[in-house]
This record gives C-alpha cells, sequence and structure tokens, in this order.
C-alpha cells in the first residue's frame, strides 16, 4: 500500500497558486457609490475625509509617507474589492488581500464623467433622484422644463 501524499495528509496544496490580477482605473473608482466608497473606508479603517488624498498619492508615491501610502494602498485594495463584489458578491476581504493589484490612476473616463454631470444636472431640473433623470428622453426633459416654466409664472 502506498502513504498518502504529503499534501493529502496535510491537507496543503503545494503547488501555488498565482494571484488574480485585478486592476483598479480611476474610472472604476468614480463609477462606486457613496455607500461602497463608505464600506471601502470602513474595511480599510480610513476616514472619507482621507480617502481622495490616500488614492491620489498612490499616483505620485515619491517622497510620500510610507504608512499613508500603506493606508492608501489598503483603500486601494478595499475600493478593487467594492468594484469585483458587482461580479461576484461572494467575495470576501480575505480574497481581495491576495489579489495582484495593479493601479491605472491616470486612465479617465470623459464619456462617464459627462453622464454623470448631465444625470445630477436632469436631477436638478426635474426634482427626480440622478439615477432616473439620467435615464428621460430630451422630451421628458424638456415636458418638466416647460411644466416647471408654466407654474412658475
Amino acid at each position: 500500500m502506498t502513504p498518502a501524499s504529503p499534501s493529502v495528509e496535510s491537507a496543503v496544496d503545494s503547488v501555488p497558486i498565482e494571484p488574480r490580477p485585478v486592476t483598479l482605473t480611476l474610472a472604476g473608482i468614480r463609477s462606486l457609490t457613496i455607500l461602497e466608497v463608505a464600506r471601502a473606508c470602513a474595511i480599510a479603517g480610513v476616514r472619507h475625509a482621507d480617502a481622495q488624498r490616500l488614492i491620489r498619492d498612490l499616483g505620485r508615491p515619491e517622497g510620500a509617507d510610507p504608512d499613508e501610502l500603506a493606508r492608501g494602498t489598503e483603500l486601494a485594495y478595499a475600493l478593487a474589492l467594492m468594484l469585483e463584489r458587482r461580479r461576484d458578491p461572494s467575495l470576501t476581504w480575505e480574497h481581495a488581500q491576495t489579489w495582484a493589484l495593479t493601479f491605472d490612476l491616470d486612465a479617465a473616463d470623459p464619456i462617464a464623467d459627462a453622464e454623470a454631470e448631465a444625470a445630477v444636472a436632469a436631477a436638478v431640473a426635474t426634482g427626480l433622484p440622478p439615477d432616473v433623470a439620467g435615464a428621460l428622453t430630451i422630451a421628458q426633459a424638456d415636458a418638466y422644463g416647460e411644466i416647471a416654466a408654466r407654474r412658475n409664472s
């Protein structure tokens, strides 16, 4: 009888597992909801007020405080977790800490920025939530404006 292999006895897989590659982009960060950012800040132990500065400093680490870079990196992993959970809600913080995370913090998304600005402008004009106002047709938005003008005259 052949003895069991050490990997079976110890239940440890001796085959190295490559970390999952994940790229965090500025466009991805900007697509997060306020609640997702709050969750990421809580996971990373970072105040929301410090989040933008910490992420910005990751893009230019020269001369930055090493402790602040560590805090920013942890926040970046937490933000990536929020984005990846959209695809797989079962992912945990423990999973995220094993990823090979890369940053592309210069990649802005002008279309997403324009959509966000238009949705908020429509929300201000109509009083509707931005996600609803952003889905209005031009005719519907014009009708809101016309009705509001009649009410105010």
